[in-house]
């Protein structure tokens, strides 16, 4: 009997010892994880969003728009695949880096942000129509 009382404690012992370790191995992750998202200051956000800012607006020229889309190639190059990449929406004009803005056209550039963190993540852009 005096066995048996002995092996549950070092059962329970062991059970409580691995929920301790489990525990410490989550909130190890979850502190990692803070760490690798962590809040950018706002000049780190200002800074980020300025190279697309001087772009943003209507009549904007083909040519300052390719400009725009060589930025946005160049920084999504620069931040790698885990970094603050800026995506071209789907519903301008122009859907990619790759193509190039007519020079002698007009397009409206818009910035989208993300509303938590403030950096700019998106762009559309749009080709100006001429009015009739």
């Amino acid at each position: 009997m005096e066995n048996a009382t002995k092996a549950l404690i070092i059962a329970a012992a062991i059970l409580i010892a691995i929920v301790l370790i489990s525990l410490g191995v989550y909130v190890l992750g979850i502190g990692q994880e803070s760490i690798n998202n962590a809040d950018m200051s706002e000049q780190e956000i200002t800074t980020f969003n300025a190279k697309f800012e001087s772009y943003d607006g209507d009549n904007v020229m083909g040519s300052k728009v390719n400009a725009l889309l060589n930025t946005i190639a160049t920084n999504n190059r620069s931040e790698g695949t885990d970094g603050r990449q800026v995506e071209l929406d789907q519903s301008g004009t122009i859907k990619s880096t790759d193509e190039k803005a007519k020079t002698g056209k007009a397009y409206d550039v818009e910035l989208n942000e993300d509303p938590t963190t403030g950096l700019i993540t998106s762009i559309t852009i749009k080709e100006k129509t001429a009015n009739p």
